[in-house]
């Protein structure tokens, strides 16, 4: 049973590869380091599988769900090491579907599917005249809000660009949400203008704990990716942060600090 009040948690921040095969075998590596911590849960980005930005080689190289060797690898991970892992998100196929879903998937002490998200807002941005993004065009738009309970912790799941809609982290903490995940590939320019403020202010506004995981590094076909994983505490307080290169942040938060931020300022319960 994890302890309700205190939760040990790690964050890995991975420079991801070209195929799930490759991730696997990265993402194992990095979730045996982990264990030296001994975390109750393990946090992982946004497009663990698979990440590039060339769409044909998106959809040549993403799996089912039935087939991930990700989700193979994580259950086996967490039955034989009694933790839970959250799968930032997967870039999966659906059968009869000529698009993808971006998935979100937790994994339970026992090697078992608790919850799955689907990314609501997609990324369909023109950052510059180099960079765009149209996640619509390849992914299929999820409709359901997802909180699920882990021993006791209510954990609210958000993707990426899911950041930037408020209404999203408020509906999340007025349904008990204590923990907000956001796993990302966040872009460069994107990430240095907004992603620290962007979390920070999710925090504050809601008093639940962000946990920020993003890709870093450069990927498949020059995709870049800001890095700096954070998590933030429900005033607003940065516990953890990392730069640009691949690492693993471990944190012991306290749950009743929820509260206590709650009794100071209550906007929480006054809309």
């Amino acid at each position: 049973m994890l302890n309700k009040k205190k939760l040990k948690i790690s964050l890995i921040q991975i420079e991801g590869k070209a195929t799930p095969k490759l991730n696997s075998i990265l993402i194992n590596k990095n979730l045996y380091k982990s264990l030296r911590f001994n975390p109750d849960i393990i946090f992982t980005p946004e497009c663990l599988n698979i990440i590039t930005n060339d769409k044909k080689y998106l959809f040549n190289h993403s799996t089912f769900q039935k087939d991930c060797p990700l989700i193979f690898e994580a259950k086996e991970f967490a039955k034989l090491h009694r933790v839970n892992i959250h799968l930032g998100s997967l870039l999966l196929k659906i059968e009869g579907k000529k698009k993808l879903v971006n998935r979100s998937i937790l994994i339970d002490r026992k090697g078992k599917i608790k919850a799955s998200y689907d990314k609501i807002h997609l990324f369909d941005v023109d950052i510059d005249k180099i960079e765009t993004h149209r996640e619509s065009h390849s992914f299929l738009k999820g409709k359901k809000l997802v909180i699920s309970s882990i021993s006791g912790v209510k954990i609210g799941f958000t993707i990426c660009y899911d950041l930037r809609f408020p209404l999203l982290y408020r509906q999340l903490a007025k349904k008990g949400a204590q923990i907000i995940l956001i796993p990302a590939a966040f872009t460069v320019p994107t990430g240095k203008a907004h992603w620290e403020t962007l979390i920070r202010a999710r925090a504050i506004e809601n008093s639940v704990f962000i946990s920020a995981t993003n890709m870093c590094g450069i990927h498949h076909s020059g995709r870049k990716t800001y890095g700096h994983s954070i998590l933030c505490d429900p005033w607003g307080k940065i516990l953890k942060k990392c730069s640009t290169k691949p690492k693993i942040l471990n944190t012991v938060i306290n749950l009743d600090m929820i509260e206590k931020v709650r009794k100071k300022i209550p906007s929480i319960y006054n809309s």
